[in-house]
């Protein structure tokens, strides 16, 4: 009879240990996944649908960005942030991600009892295979252990108190009697203990815990923690497939950039002769307004950013000023509508020096162009009342173009072309003032401003100057002041300056 009575206290105890520490019943780990830093590919759904196939509870998407919002809280943030937000969420941890395009991998963080933990890695492979979901979710499932042990072992010993509230006062007291039986006790109570023990009856002992009672804490926080400290390569250094997907084309690596906008062009030109009555007189215009259209497409960064052909692509842009009127000194009164108008196409080289947003960029470029200018004198009763030669410029145009980002919302852009000049149109002809050798040059410097992941605005300031040297066979450069035996124009300057502004859709 007391044997009886001493096994059915010992399960009775057993039992309200091993109840409040089971699995089943333990409340899970609720936590936060805030938005991934440089994610535009989706990797963020992927990775919160990841921890939702586990055991964690997982708060992601607009609630955690309209707690932020609600919260007034900046991109980068702090332990008091990531504390602000815990509260605001009420869950017991925090996970913050950023994704490295360089290394193919993402970055997490975990913010848990008021501290921000070191970094973790994640390979970033195929992200809709199995195989990276899997590693996301063993990674952050351990860190999120390692950080949230301690609320897990209190709510153990609290549910381990009320258990042994609940044990009856009587079966509590002869278990302390029999665990606190000495050594030197009567024979007849140590055969009674004896017989405890071989009929499987001992009741633990101080310092060697019931194999339930090791059995309940198995799978227990401390343990998981005490793993991973270790060993961390499962969680820090998880694998995924090496098939890298691409990256997202940020505005300094965009696969494809539309840009359309205003401009504004002015000219002067200038002569190189020598004073006489009869010279010609020198040009001017202030800058007028017209319309700017451009883009630039690498078409193998669509689908294999990584390549070292990723920056390989072609480009092209034209302007033509919207309304240009010139009046000649002897028809004052008849408009002179002038087609002032330039285009340009080529091939480029982009060289990125890293693979974040804030990476400069070197674009290297050769193509060919052309720049125009020509006034319509039909309705002049003389051509020659407007002494102004008409140009129509084919040149080839090598240059290079840099772009410096400063911080992920503003950059500077600087770019030079040569020109090479193979035909400067009708100011060549012999009636006009002859053949001529054309060089020249152009430069832009701007700054870019990035108002969404694909959107930008463009405001640039520009300068090209083509310099002329007539060779003297024609009538403009030799007979102006009625002697052609020399030579009264000997060159020319060619100076375009003005500025543009353009929004940007990149992808």
């Amino acid at each position: 009879m007391i044997r009886s009575l001493r096994f059915v206290t010992f399960v009775v105890v057993a039992a309200a240990a091993i109840v409040p520490a089971s699995p089943a019943l333990a409340r899970a780990t609720k936590v936060a996944l805030c938005r991934i830093t440089g994610d535009t590919a989706g990797l963020g759904k992927t990775v919160a649908g990841a921890l939702q196939e586990g055991e964690l509870e997982v708060v992601a998407g607009k609630q955690v960005s309209r707690a932020i919002g609600r919260l007034g809280l900046t991109r980068a943030l702090g332990e008091r942030d990531l504390a602000k937000l815990a509260d605001e969420l009420e869950v017991d941890a925090v996970v913050k991600g950023a994704l490295d395009r360089r290394g193919h991998r993402l970055r997490f963080t975990v913010f848990a009892g008021g501290k921000q933990g070191k970094p973790f890695t994640v390979q970033v492979g195929n992200a809709g295979s199995d195989k990276f979901r899997q590693a996301v979710r063993t990674a952050i499932e351990a860190r999120v252990a390692q950080a949230v042990p301690k609320r897990r072992a209190r709510s153990e010993a609290e549910d381990d108190a009320a258990a042994d509230d609940a044990t009856p006062a009587k079966a509590r007291t002869r278990a302390r009697k029999d665990d606190d039986t000495p050594a030197d006790d009567p024979p007849a109570k140590r055969k009674a203990t004896t017989q405890a023990a071989d009929s499987g009856d001992e009741p633990p002992r101080p310092g060697k815990p019931s194999p339930a009672g090791d059995a309940a804490p198995a799978a227990a926080g401390p343990r998981i923690a005490a793993r991973d400290a270790d060993d961390p390569a499962p969680s820090v250094h998880a694998q995924a497939e090496l098939a890298a997907p691409a990256p997202a084309h940020t505005a300094n690596l965009a696969a494809l950039r539309l840009d359309l906008g205003g401009s504004m062009a002015g000219r002067s030109l200038t002569f190189d002769t020598r004073s006489f009555d009869g010279s010609p007189r020198s040009y001017q215009n202030a800058p007028v307004p017209g319309v700017r259209v451009g883009g630039e497409l690498y078409p193998i960064a669509l689908f294999a950013p990584t390549s070292w052909l990723a920056g390989l692509g072609v480009a092209a842009d034209y302007d033509r000023t919207l309304s240009l009127i010139l009046r000649a000194t002897n028809e004052m009164t008849v408009p002179i509508a002038v087609a002032e108008q330039r285009y340009a196409f080529g091939v480029r080289y982009r060289l990125a020096f890293g693979h974040r947003p804030t990476s400069p960029t070197l674009t290297l470029g050769a193509g060919y162009g052309a720049r125009r200018f020509v006034a319509d004198r039909s309705g002049l009763q003389s051509a020659s009342s407007l002494d102004l030669p008409d140009v129509d410029y084919r040149m080839f145009d090598p240059g290079v173009a840099f772009r410096l980002p400063l911080g992920g919302h503003v950059a500077v852009t600087l770019a030079g072309q040569g020109l090479v000049v193979t035909s400067a149109g009708p100011i060549q002809r012999t009636d006009q003032y002859g053949t001529a050798r054309v060089i020249g040059g152009s430069a832009s410097a701007g700054v870019e401003l990035v108002i969404s992941e694909r959107l930008m605005i463009r405001i640039a300031a520009e300068a090209t100057q083509l310099s002329l040297s007539f060779t003297g066979n024609g009538t403009l450069a030799t007979s102006r002041d009625g002697d052609p035996s020399s030579i009264d124009v000997r060159g020319a300057t060619d100076r375009y300056y003005g500025g543009v502004a353009t929004a940007a859709v990149t992808y």
